[in-house]
């Protein structure tokens, strides 16, 4: 009997063990290698949007249509984002639904005729975020701020890039939509 009641503490204390492990992980923190992995994928999102279409899509084929309003050269998103609600449903994949509104207005994104579209601009960036490094300088409940030390191109030199990431609904996002260019 003694043994049966061993056994089964043994089991219990095993799966409380695994329980609270697998807890820990579902709402885990936010380390450096997976802040660094949600900055790069955000990256790509931001210069996406800048330019369109979405990177990772190989199979778009989409015509560049521009037009002029309020004196402004104006470009149309591809079919993948010419709706604000297949905008923001993609940009929400990392970033906030603040972020998303801030930039919507800070980049001047419109809705004309019935499809999205952008200034016409063109844009680049030279920061290596493959061979960034980061490091926590800030952590609140669910919110945390790293910064990002990344290299300037074939330069040698460094740029410190500050993001904070803000936990909504068990996942972080980053809270700036142009904080990872």
């Amino acid at each position: 009997m003694r043994k049966l009641f061993t056994a089964i503490m043994a089991v219990l204390l095993i799966l409380s063990i695994n329980m609270t492990a697998s807890a820990k992980t579902a709402t885990g923190d936010l380390t450096p290698k997976e802040a660094l992995s949600i900055a790069k994928k955000a990256r790509t999102h931001y210069w996406s949007t800048m330019i369109g279409h979405n990177l990772n899509n190989k199979n778009t084929t989409c015509k560049v249509k521009t037009f002029i309003y309020k004196g402004t050269d104006y470009r149309y998103f591809c079919t993948e984002f010419n709706t604000k609600k297949k905008l923001v449903s993609y940009l929400n994949e990392v970033f906030t639904l603040n972020a998303i509104e801030k930039g919507v207005k800070k980049y001047r994104f419109i809705e004309y005729k019935g499809k999205l579209a952008q200034p016409n601009a063109d844009g680049g960036s030279l920061l290596d975020w493959d061979r960034a490094k980061g490091k926590l300088i800030y952590s609140k409940k669910d919110v945390r701020l790293y910064e990002f030390s990344v290299p300037l191109g074939e330069t040698g030199e460094r740029s410190k890039e500050k993001v904070t990431f803000v936990k909504v609904k068990n996942q972080w996002l980053i809270n700036a939509i142009d904080a990872v260019k």
